[in-house]
């Protein structure tokens, strides 16, 4: 058994790792069952998996998918650890800058709370993403959690309809690709965005704003 060679393999495991921790995510993963097919990869069980309900149950899920990855000679079950391990060799053709800004936002679980706002190429992602972003000491302390290195996955916003951490957020897999610095925005288990940074400015913005503490000032 082998990890993915080809980009159709590559997004089909990254589809399936993804649905194996987030049984729910079953539209994500027979849409790749969908482009693996349409992309040449052939096998009697994909072309099951690509057509199966949405409400198909755990179990029978399970015995697909483990049919599908035998017959396509791929590893299961697959492992989301072990997706960074090539997830990295894509390009990102365009080089992004990114701005972190901590803002005291209000929403309907927080009031004046000190938020960390995402800004790519000068766009507001927190609010594209429709969330609030987090509270800069839960993404900061003790360990700077934005800082590229090995690859990592990164809670970096919560939701709006429950207040609770970790409740429907968005989160960002991160890792040092060469001189770039790569982000991959996960929502609900699916890889919405990718994004490329210089590292260097990027590892200095990180930084920067990891230091500042201007919103621990008290509000009257």
């Amino acid at each position: 058994m082998r990890l993915p060679e080809t980009s159709a393999e590559h997004d089909l495991y990254e589809a399936a790792a993804l649905w194996w921790n987030r049984p729910r995510d079953i539209p994500v993963l027979v849409d790749a069952a969908c482009d693996a097919l349409v992309a040449g990869l052939d096998s009697d069980g994909l072309a099951e998996l690509a057509g199966v309900s949405t409400a198909e149950s755990v179990v029978t899920m399970r015995e697909l998918v483990g049919r599908v990855f035998d017959e396509l000679d791929l590893v299961w079950p697959p492992s989301g650890d072990a997706l960074p391990a090539f997830r990295y060799g894509r390009a990102v053709d365009h080089v992004s800058t990114l701005r972190l800004s901590i803002d005291r936002v209000d929403t309907e679980w927080f009031v004046a709370e000190p938020m960390v706002t995402i800004h790519i190429d000068e766009e507001n992602w927190t609010a594209r993403a429709g969330r609030s972003g987090m509270h800069p000491d839960d993404l900061f302390r003790p360990v700077n959690q934005l800082t590229a290195g090995e690859p990592s996955v990164v809670l970096i916003s919560q939701s709006n309809e429950c207040g609770v951490l970790g409740c429907g957020g968005v989160s960002i897999r991160i890792a040092r690709d060469g001189d770039r610095v790569v982000w991959e925005w996960l929502d609900n288990g699916a890889t919405t965005q990718r994004h490329a940074f210089d590292a260097a400015t990027y590892n200095a913005e990180v930084a920067r704003a990891a230091l500042d503490r201007s919103w621990a000032v008290a509000v009257s």
